[in-house]
This record gives C-alpha cells, structure tokens and sequence, in this order.
C-alpha cells in the first residue's frame, strides 16, 4: 500500500506539471491580456473534460477493482469509446463557441482538439489506477510531459511561443501518452460501443456526471465572472496564485482520491463500517495537518517569490491566504469523498456539490462587487469551508446507513 501510495503520489506530481505548464507560461512568455484570454479558453476544455472524466474514468476507477477477466476488459473498452466519442462530440461544441467570434474566446479554437486526446490520456492512467498498478499510470504520464516539454522547447528557441503554440503543445503532449496507452494494453477503441458503457454504469456515471457538471460549471462560472465583472487581466492573476497554492494542492487531491477510492469501494462492499472509518479520519488527520503547513508556507513565501521570478504579477501575493484556506480545506475534504465514492453514493456527492456551489458563488459575485479580486476570493474560501460541513454531514449518514446493513440505494441515476 505505501509503495502505490508513493508511486501514485509521484504519477500526480508529473501530470501536475503538465496541468501547471499552461498558466505557467502563459503567466511568463505572454503579455498579462494575452494570457488571460488563452486560460480562459483552458478553462473550457477542462470543463468538457471535467464532465468525461466523471462519466468515464470515475466511474472506471470505482467500478472496475470489483470485475474480472474479460467482464473488467470489456468495461475498459467500452470506456475507450466512450470517452472518444464524447470529446469529439464536445470539441466540436467548443468550435461552435469560438465561431461565435467574442474576443475572449479567441484561443478556444487551439484548445479544442485536445479534449478528446487528453480524455483518452486519462481514461488510460485511471485503469492502471483501477487495476492497482500506478506505475502504469506513471509511464502514461511522463510520457505527456516529456512530449509537451519537447515540444514548448522547440517553441521557445523558434520564437513561436503563442496562446495558439502552448495549446497545441498541450493536446500533443496527450495525444502521445493516450496511443502510448492504446498500443501498450491492446485497447481498441472502435470495437467498444458507449451504449456498452452505459447500460454497465448507468446507476453511477449519471449520478457522478451530474456532480461533475455542478462542480465543473462553478469553476467555468467562476472564470466567467472574473472575465466579465473585472478583465481577463484578473483572471490571469487568479489562476496563476491559483497555479502555486491550489492546483498542487488538488493534485494530491486527485492522486489520494485514485489510491484511497478503490480501497473504499472494497471495504464499503464487504461491510466493514469500522475499517472505512479508520481510513476515513486516519487520512483526514493527516491531510489537515499537511494543509496547514501549506497555508502557512504560501502565506510567507508568496511575494518573496513573486518579486524574483514573476515581478509583473506580484499583486498576485495578496491572493495567497485565501487560496491556501481553500486548499486546506480540499484535503480535509479528500477521505470523506473517497469514502462516499466507495460506498456508492453519488446522490450524496451531488448534493455537496450544490450546496457548496451556491454558496461559494455567491460569496465570489459579492466579493468582485463590493471589494475586486481579493474580496472574491475570500468569498469562494468561505464556500468551500462550509462545503466541507456538509461533506462530513453527508459521509456520517452513508456510514450510519452501512453500519445498519443497507446496501447503497441504486438510485434512478439522471440521463447521461
């Protein structure tokens, strides 16, 4: 368990660093417009992509450790072609945007082809997470890395590097990994169906991918705002104090929840209550106090750094406290949804979501109102702490209702 644990926490730093490398660069080799405008269109294609993780590669990752055989291979399959046609499906949605020629939306044109690329990137590094092997999923991983750092070099000694060049970079990058993948495994997209995938997983994927759906449009909503009641200006600040506190911080979210999940899953299906709990508080005492060493280590350190290696944004350092708030409370929050997630209860992840959306949104629009960006975002911190309440509340009722012998109500999941 601690080697996969390592393995797996090394998987998420690489791939991290991929998700970093676009507001990263962007912040560096681009003029402070220029790059707000090209992370607006990133944070389009992570919310079509956001939607096809939920529906394929989580319910892949919490299904898949229970199946064997040619039953396990056949889902893998069927997940391929699923997550194909659903990112070309939503790539050409993204273009549809882009058409409509608002100047925001300029870049979303250059990030539209990667969402299928790096869908299918992803459902690869979740069946190696499912099947126990991160190793694996390591191998996928730095393969997209390697190959987008190759290509961002040739970028930048050709003096190419544009919002449209650093976008077409990144779906390479995952173009690479995801027939890496394909290749190595046998996975033949074109021989699984999606209504394969969705006759096998209707009782969760429509449940996550309504979650999914609630907490991708509070982030699209969140970006949206920023753009229209600041600038893009604004956003490109936000992500990029978001870049350093944050986005390492749900990193180790994502990789917890990948090692933590399938563990869950078994023992919420063999009813062990007890040793779900231990898990479940062990890790949140552990993550709590990692958090607080985070926040303290981004709130000393955010413009001192800023002032060396990123002058242009060191307004930015005024957002640490509250990103870091946030992040603390992400990984107090981790083994309780990975708990809810190995017991079957996607209602109950929905209903979170909701409620910890309508409040941090609107904490967001009444900070950029009254007080500018930092205002906003004390106000999504004040979201996320109360979400975290409902979270625990949400997880103590599954864990009762196990305790007492109920099996995980397969609830009429909504139409994929």
């Amino acid at each position: 368990m601690k080697r996969r644990l390592s393995v797996g926490l090394v998987d998420q730093a690489v791939i991290a660093l991929a998700n970093a490398a676009n507001p990263i660069l962007a912040a560096a080799l681009l003029d402070r417009r220029a790059a707000g405008i090209m992370l607006f269109a990133v944070v389009f294609a992570y919310f079509a992509n956001g939607l096809g993780r939920a529906f394929v590669c989580e319910v892949l990752l919490t299904l898949a450790p229970r199946l064997d055989g040619e039953e396990r291979r056949t889902l893998v399959r069927d997940g391929a072609a699923t997550a194909l046609c659903y990112g070309v499906l939503a790539s050409l949605v993204l273009v549809g945007l882009w058409a409509t020629g608002i100047d925001s939306l300029r870049d979303l044109v250059w990030a539209a082809p990667a969402v299928p690329l790096i869908l299918l990137q992803d459902t690869g590094r979740h069946t190696a997470l499912a099947d126990g092997k991160p190793a694996r999923a390591l191998v996928i991983d730095a393969t997209w890395v390697g190959t987008q750092a190759a290509l961002i070099a040739v970028l930048v000694v050709a003096d190419a590097v544009r919002g449209a060049t650093l976008l077409l970079a990144w779906g390479t990058g995952a173009s690479v990994a995801a027939g890496l993948w394909l290749l190595r495994d046998r996975v033949n997209p074109l021989r699984g169906t999606p209504r394969g995938w969705i006759t096998r997983t209707r009782h969760l994927a429509g449940w996550f991918t309504a979650t999914a759906l609630v907490g991708q449009t509070h982030t699209l909503v969140i970006a949206t705002s920023v753009v229209n009641f600041l600038d893009p200006v604004a956003l490109a600040i936000l992500r990029l104090a978001q870049t350093g506190v944050l986005q390492p911080v749900q990193n180790l979210v994502t990789a917890m929840n990948s090692m933590l999940v399938p563990r869950a899953s078994r023992l919420a299906a063999a009813g062990d209550a007890q040793g779900l709990r231990r898990q479940t508080f062990r890790m949140a005492g552990g993550l709590g106090a990692l958090g607080v060493v985070i926040a303290v280590i981004a709130a000393l350190s955010a413009r001192p750094f800023l002032e060396l290696a990123l002058p242009k944004y060191v307004d930015a350092a005024t957002l640490a406290v509250p990103i870091a708030i946030q992040a603390t409370i992400y990984l107090l929050q981790v083994p309780f949804t990975a708990a809810l997630r190995g017991m079957h209860r996607p209602k109950s992840l929905l209903v979170q979501y909701l409620i910890f959306s309508a409040v941090s949104l609107t904490g967001l629009v009444l900070g950029a109102w009254l007080g500018g960006l930092r205002a906003a975002v004390w106000g999504l911190a004040f979201g996320s702490a109360f979400g975290l309440g409902v979270m625990i509340a949400q997880y103590l009722l599954a864990e009762r209702a196990l305790r007492a012998g109920a099996t995980p109500a397969p609830s009429p999941a909504p139409a994929p």
